[in-house]
């Protein structure tokens, strides 16, 4: 069970650490990623807004998140739960699989955000649109 938590332990500090040391990259020099679908293609793709939205996120203003990426934003706690679920019952049972009701939220998951991706770009509504 030891091994297992390690196994988990190592990816989550590097992404982490990654993390907050582009938050405070950004803090510092107020430049963040680009996102390539809209420079180059001139569309709002289904994360486009994440970054500024996690920005927010680090200094409590959640309305300013939620306007960031919506979707993203309400779909959040969901993926955390369910991360924390898996690696619970990973570092527990030593079960790494997906069971066949995730993989089914997975792909509904994945539709739902290309439907957002559509969305954001077929209607030009403010809420939509980071």
């Amino acid at each position: 069970m030891r091994e297992r938590v390690i196994k988990l332990a190592k990816p989550a500090l590097i992404i982490t650490a990654v993390g907050f040391a582009y938050l405070l990259f950004h803090e510092l020099t107020g430049l963040a990623l680009f996102c390539p679908y809209r420079k180059f293609l001139h569309v709002y793709c289904p994360g486009c807004g994440v970054s500024r939205m996690f920005f927010h996120l680090a200094h409590f203003e959640f309305a300013e998140a939620f306007s960031s990426n919506c979707l993203v934003f309400c779909l959040l706690p969901i993926a955390v739960i369910g991360v924390i679920f898996h690696g619970y019952r990973y570092i527990r049972y030593g079960n790494g699989s997906l069971y066949k009701a995730e993989k089914i939220a997975l792909y509904i998951l994945i539709g739902v955000l290309i439907a957002f991706g559509i969305a954001r770009n077929i209607w030009q509504v403010d809420w939509l649109i980071p």
